[in-house]
């Protein structure tokens, strides 16, 4: 599927992941419609294309809001969801299953008419109690379900794009991006509302010495670069359907290496000191994605951990 010159909605497309691909779809000559209702993402992350684009400021809790923003749509890019880090999600457990089960509803309920390529953007969360690593996606049919409110979401919002395209034949993609970072996201007001690369970075740059994590430091991610997400999310939406693909760089680092790496880049010259703070309740171990099925459909990341961090540091720099 070509998007070019589609009329395309993006949710949540004021968002961190949802402003690249929306920048990317106008490249394309979309006629691209975003809903958002800033209650996370910023309306200053749509200003390049402030001219290019139509904007809706709503709450898709509403199904009103919801059968109104479809109208028209050849495909829809589903970001909006309450979202954060790992301290966000253990303090909205409720919140998060409630309203991102009824913004999948809402959105699947108004494509049924019209039957637009739903683009479902799930999470590498599904796989909080995977036990094949490298994981492939086939794990989330082995997998025993994830513990928190936040993974449970997601893999209900995958439930939703299946069941509704085997009753309704609502045409689906499933993305899992994998611990997206980079320019754009920055640290929030306590530990884990944002994730793990933005508050170390604010950490470094304030001087906290010795430098807290969560846990033994053993946890491991693959963090992927945001504007790499954007990309493999359009790509299998371009090249597949009725399909599930994670969407990472494969590479697995621990949070000890990711915060040495931090430490390095932020110019520390004093050996770098850790003070293990108790880790959550709910602090996946390992989490790495098997990407040899997006990468035999042919798409590939192309920005490694240190460049996409030096980047996403000097970005910080200016803002904290």
């Amino acid at each position: 599927m070509d998007l070019s010159n589609k009329h395309v909605l993006v949710t949540g497309g004021a968002g961190f992941i949802g402003s690249r691909v929306v920048n990317k779809l106008v490249e394309r000559n979309c006629r691209v419609r975003v809903v958002d209702d800033l209650s996370k993402g910023e309306a200053k992350n749509l200003e390049p294309v402030s001219d290019e684009i139509e904007f809706v400021r709503g709450d898709l809790l509403s199904h009103e809001t919801a059968e109104k923003v479809m109208k028209d749509i050849d495909v829809c890019f589903h970001f909006a969801a309450k979202i954060g880090g790992i301290g966000y999600f253990h303090r909205y457990p409720a919140t998060s299953i409630r309203d991102n089960g009824i913004l999948n509803i809402n959105l699947w309920d108004a494509a049924k008419e019209t039957k637009p390529k739903m683009v479902c953007i799930s999470s590498s969360m599904v796989f909080e109690r995977a036990n094949v690593f490298p994981t492939p996606e086939t794990a989330v049919e082995t997998s025993p379900p994830p513990m928190t409110g936040y993974g449970f979401s997601k893999l209900m919002s995958e439930y939703i794009a299946r069941t509704y395209y085997e009753e309704f034949e609502i045409p689906f993609i499933i993305a899992r991006p994998f611990n997206a970072y980079g320019p754009g996201e920055t640290p929030g007001d306590y530990t884990g509302y944002a994730h793990v690369i933005p508050d170390l970075v604010k950490k470094v740059l304030s001087g906290q010495y010795p430098l807290e994590i969560l846990g033994d430091g053993m946890q491991s991610r693959s963090y992927t670069y945001v504007d790499d997400v954007a990309d493999g999310i359009i790509f299998v939406t371009e090249h597949a359907e009725n399909d599930d693909f994670n969407v990472g760089n494969g590479v697995e680092t621990s949070i000890t290496e990711l915060a040495e790496l931090i430490w390095k880049l932020c110019g520390k010259k004093e050996p770098l000191k850790l003070k293990h703070l108790p880790p959550l309740k709910y602090d996946v171990k390992r989490r790495v994605p098997d990407i040899s099925k997006i990468k035999n459909l042919g798409w590939k990341p192309s920005v490694n951990l240190e460049r996409g961090l030096k980047i996403t540091i000097d970005w910080l720099k200016t803002r904290l």
